[in-house]
């Protein structure tokens, strides 16, 4: 490793550091699971799992450490990829497993799942690191390793039993029939493990197959989507790993064989280990891109130009609209970000037609890094003017709620939208707060209600039969949505319509 690529790969790490710490005390609670998470913590409810308990004793009664509940995220994050290095480094070899790492690293999903206080990046790391000791275990059944999978197989299932069972047990079993030294996994005997895992879990009233602290789940759609999104940077690369693994297969090959496993069975599964398995795909091929005898070149060119070409038609409207909503603020903001993203990945190719190993590095992992850093530096304050409105409609609330009767508030949720971020805010100001299924019954609500403040959609206070503050708040939903919202107190069954 020369000294020039050490540099980079310092700079990259450090670049991803960043990634995962910057703006997580700023950005607002995201609507769904986060919110979810927080509200429950809030209320006392430590949960099952390891990132529930986890996040029960750092929300505090009364307040939302924002920072402090995504930091947990961001730390699995880094061990995992140090725990990867350790298991894998004597499978792989150094300059693949460091690709693998730097692609990873890169990534548009991983990075960005660990900044959000949900389980997701638990299950990820688990399930990938688990999958790597098996492996490991494969090439080398020694003791050590016999045990570290065990410990990682109950974490594994204890943080998203069904994905991790699905995906473990049953790249286990497509190994053991068909990897050359697959009978040695009757000593480390997965599938008793796994049992054996849950039924401990299920007993000491651990084990939960809800997916309700998950971004992703069991949501074949948005798991695909998001996965897809994730190796745009590398997506040439990661179709010829493909390409190649369909071929050696046919000839069970032992890397093709490893790589089939964990692909079918984390898609059958729906693991986020899948992101780590395609890195490591994506490695091989840059290891062996500039072999003049490698035959894939032409898919990884044509990954690599349709990348391209869809990310200039997907960034440009994106700027547009961005000078639409946000003038020239919104334009210079996307432009930092997508701007950057798509000369660094113009300088990828140029990489790959050269050829030029620097210029392929250094664009294909610069790109994924810096436009993760310039959305959270550049678009996300922006964002947050209109994401930022359930913390600023509460704050409001308390300024105009300053007599210690106001200790009850009311909003509505439908069940069929995420789970609202004004809930936990609302929560952490007044020790009372109810949330309506939908809008029926809110005038009951209203009309039997004492002093109290109701936090409403102004379409659900329009239903009221009472008189609507002339001011609103609007921002956006977690779809980006425009939504309005009304402030309205009670006194003792009269409305007090104050202005802001």
């Amino acid at each position: 490793m020369t000294l020039r690529y050490r540099f980079f790969v310092a700079i990259a790490g450090f670049t991803l550091l960043a990634n995962l710490l910057v703006m997580n005390d700023f950005t607002t609670l995201w609507a769904g699971p986060e919110s979810l998470m927080a509200w429950r913590s809030l209320n006392g409810e430590a949960g099952f799992t390891p990132h529930e308990l986890l996040q029960a004793l750092i929300v505090g009664a009364g307040r939302i450490p924002h920072f402090g509940m995504r930091l947990p995220g961001a730390l699995v994050f880094v061990l995992a990829l140090a725990a990867y290095w350790g298991i894998s480094r004597k499978l792989f070899g150094r300059e693949v497993l460091l690709s693998t790492l730097l692609v990873l690293g890169a990534s548009l999903l991983v990075p960005n799942l660990a900044k959000v206080a949900t389980g997701d990046i638990w299950a990820m790391a688990t399930q990938w690191l688990a999958f790597a000791v098996l492996i490991r275990f494969l090439k080398q059944p020694a003791l050590l390793w016999r045990g570290i999978f065990y410990v990682l197989l109950l974490l594994a299932v204890w943080v998203q039993p069904a994905n991790a069972l699905v995906f473990l047990m049953g790249s286990s079993a497509f190994l053991y029939f068909f990897h050359p030294e697959g009978k040695r996994l009757w000593s480390l005997n997965p599938w008793l493990a796994g049992l054996l895992a849950s039924l401990f879990l299920y007993l000491a009233h651990l084990l939960t197959f809800n997916q309700d602290s998950f971004l992703s789940g069991f949501r074949t759609g948005r798991f695909l989507l998001w996965n897809l999104i994730g190796i745009l940077p590398f997506l040439g690369f990661v179709l010829a790993g493909l390409w190649e693994t369909a071929q050696r297969l046919a000839r069970r090959e032992e890397m093709a064989i490893l790589s089939a496993a964990g692909l079918l069975f984390a898609l059958l599964g729906h693991s986020l280990a899948l992101q780590g398995i395609l890195a490591l795909l994506a490695a091989r091929q840059l290891k062996n891109y500039f072999d003049p005898n490698y035959p894939h070149g032409p898919v990884v060119k044509a990954g690599a130009l349709l990348h391209l070409i869809a990310a200039f038609f997907v960034l440009t409207p994106l700027m547009v609209g961005s000078f639409l909503q946000f003038r020239g603020a919104g334009f210079r903001a996307m432009l930092a970000a997508g701007g950057i993203y798509w000369m660094l990945s113009f300088t990828a190719v140029i990489g790959l037609f050269g050829p030029n190993r620097r210029y392929l590095y250094g664009g294909i992992v610069l790109g994924g890094l810096l436009l993760t850093s310039m959305f959270w530096l550049q678009v996300n304050p922006l964002l947050q003017q209109k994401l930022s409105w359930p913390r600023a409609l509460v704050q409001q609330s308390k300024l105009q709620t300053e007599a210690p009767e106001y200790n009850h508030s009311f909003m509505v949720h439908r069940r069929e939208d995420s789970f609202p971020a004004l809930a936990p805010y609302s929560r952490a100001a007044y020790p009372n707060v109810s949330i309506l299924d939908g809008a029926a019954n809110l005038q009951q609500v209203w009309d039997t209600t004492g002093t109290a403040v109701f936090l409403l959609e102004l379409s659900d206070a329009e239903q009221l039969k009472t008189a609507i503050p002339r001011d609103s708040l609007e921002g956006w939903d977690s779809r980006l949505k425009r939504v309005e919202y009304v402030l309205l107190v009670k006194r003792s069954g009269i409305q007090i319509d104050q202005e802001k």
